[in-house]
């Protein structure tokens, strides 16, 4: 049998645990506000509210948003103990240690968006890329429309306007990696072409060639010989969605 003290002391052991977590939760906020970081991490404001003032603990599924979405240590998290934060690549790394279809645990995958532009115009320099966030899909969504699992896929968004209306500025593409061998079909692709990246339409031509242009009149096309022109032009990836805010 408990008896009336142990229960008080395992009550204020839970509840300090609660507050020195809450204030961790609040040390990685920062200056972001509650409304914008409790939708950055998909939960009510007034979870986050609850877990920064120490009033409950924070259930495993939040744990692992903050390790996801910011690479907060979960160790570190729970226990102050360790590094505040994973790197980018240990969490890439792990994501893509995840289960395909069939074998993925839970109803969502998360996308890795990295942080680098992909032009839709002339050209972007690739400074960074480092991943800045994580969008989620349904796991089964992905394999019913696309044939693909999380580890295949990933986000960028496109700056410039040479692919509109199809591609606009701010919206973001998701590039499907498997789709970058050989001569490809006809389709919207990301292409590194020298150290930039570029969001291209392409339509395969007889031997090695294809014609690249762009959907906005205002672009000439022009065609490339993949084989001659390997070291300057690689075929990095098939757009196969694209999402933007209205």
């Amino acid at each position: 049998m408990v008896s009336g003290g142990d229960q008080t002391r395992e009550s204020a052991a839970k509840s300090s645990l609660a507050q020195d977590i809450g204030r961790r939760i609040a040390t990685i906020r920062g200056d972001i506000s509650q409304t914008d970081f409790s939708k950055s991490l998909g939960i009510h404001k007034s979870s986050l509210i609850r877990y920064e003032k120490g009033e409950r603990l924070p259930d495993a599924e939040f744990v692992l948003k903050m390790h996801l979405v910011y690479h907060v240590s979960p160790l570190w998290l729970l226990t102050g103990e360790g590094v505040i934060r994973r790197s980018h690549a240990t969490v890439a790394a792990e994501l893509q240690k995840q289960p395909t279809e069939g074998e993925g645990e839970g109803e969502y995958a998360l996308v890795p968006l990295y942080d680098v532009q992909a032009s839709a115009g002339h050209g972007a320099v690739v400074e960074s890329e480092r991943i800045s966030d994580y969008l989620a899909f349904k796991r089964d969504w992905l394999w019913r429309e696309l044939r693909a699992s999380e580890q295949d896929l990933y986000l960028l968004e496109v700056d410039g306007e040479s692919m509109e209306p199809t591609l606009r500025p701010g919206d973001i593409i998701l590039v499907d990696r498997r789709q970058a061998e050989g001569v490809p079909r006809d389709g919207i692709y990301l292409l590194r072409l020298d150290d930039s990246l570029l969001v291209k339409r392409l339509q395969r031509l007889p031997g090695h060639r294809v014609r690249v242009s762009s959907d906005n009149a205002a672009y000439e096309p022009f065609e490339v010989d993949l084989e001659a022109a390997a070291d300057q032009l690689k075929i990095v990836g098939r757009v196969v969605w694209a999402g933007r805010r209205l």
